[in-house]
Order: structure tokens, then C-alpha cells, then sequence
């Protein structure tokens, strides 16, 4: 085992988080997407560790005022370090076994049923996190799909 890893677990269970996120974006076919992010934060006056974090697991270092952060986006990369970091996990523990069944279910279906049930499996998760600002969640997903008559009502003709 590399020692790190109980390490960069004890990190995440304080100063870490796994986020899902709808986005809306017209460059995608249902105009939205689903982005995974594994973040580690830190007070900016201690960025040396993040540089250090970031040299050894990747991401991109953000500096936000008197935070910072290293984030992962690479759903590979994410699946990778929540498996390593599962056994050593305490206070987040639900996070990851959560975050690795979602990352299962990446890239969502192409039709539109099967991505508004992972657009609400992005949302069941999202109770897990203290989330404030998030725009977009399934609802906002399915009254989309709606008006682009992507969703078809069900009828029960005799």
C-alpha cells in the first residue's frame, strides 16, 4: 500500500469533497452533462501541500481568495482514488460508496429516460453534500426534455 494514501483519505474525509453536477450545455445533444469532481481544499497560505497533492495525483490547483483547492474532474482518475481511499475513509464513507455507484452509471444512457434516472441519482446524492447553490437537478432536466418533446407521455390505450 502506498502510504500516501491513508493520507490523502484522512484529507478528504476533512477538507474534501465529491461533487455530481448537472450542467447545462448546448454542445451536448440533450443540452445538458454530468460532471464528477473530486476536490481537496486548503487555506491558501498552505498551498505548498496542494502543489505537492497535485504532483502526485493530478488536477488543477484553483486559488480562491484565502482558500484553494485541487480538483479532479477525470472520472477515471476520481474512480481511482475513492477505491484507494475507500478502506481508509471514516466521516465521508457514504460519500464514496455513493460516489463509486454513480461513476457506474457514467456516461449516462443517451435517451432521455435513462439520463433524467441518473440526472436523479446526481440529485439523491447531492443530500449528502451541504449543496446551496446548485442550479440545475433533475426536475430542472425533465421540464427541458418536456418542452423539446423529448419525453413522451404514457398513455394506457385499450
Amino acid at each position: 500500500m502506498d502510504p500516501f494514501t491513508p493520507y490523502l483519505a484522512g484529507l478528504f474525509d476533512g477538507d474534501g469533497s465529491i461533487h455530481f453536477q448537472i450542467v447545462r450545455s448546448n454542445v451536448y445533444r440533450r443540452g445538458f452533462y454530468i460532471r464528477s469532481s473530486l476536490v481537496f481544499y486548503q487555506a491558501t497560505s498552505a498551498e505548498a501541500g496542494l502543489l505537492e497533492i497535485q504532483e502526485r495525483i493530478g488536477g488543477r490547483l484553483r486559488r480562491r481568495g484565502i482558500m484553494s483547492d485541487v480538483t479532479i474532474t477525470n472520472r477515471e482518475s476520481i474512480r481511482s482514488l475513492l477505491e484507494a481511499m475507500r478502506p481508509h475513509v471514516i466521516f465521508k464513507r457514504a460519500h464514496v460508496v455513493e460516489a463509486l455507484r454513480l461513476l457506474d452509471r457514467l456516461p449516462p444512457p443517451r435517451d432521455a429516460y435513462g439520463f433524467l434516472e441518473v440526472c436523479e441519482a446526481v440529485d439523491r446524492f447531492a443530500s449528502l453534500n451541504f449543496s446551496k447553490s446548485r442550479k440545475n437537478t433533475a426536475e430542472t432536466v425533465r421540464s427541458d426534455f418536456e418542452s423539446k418533446g423529448l419525453l413522451a407521455p404514457v398513455t394506457t390505450d385499450p
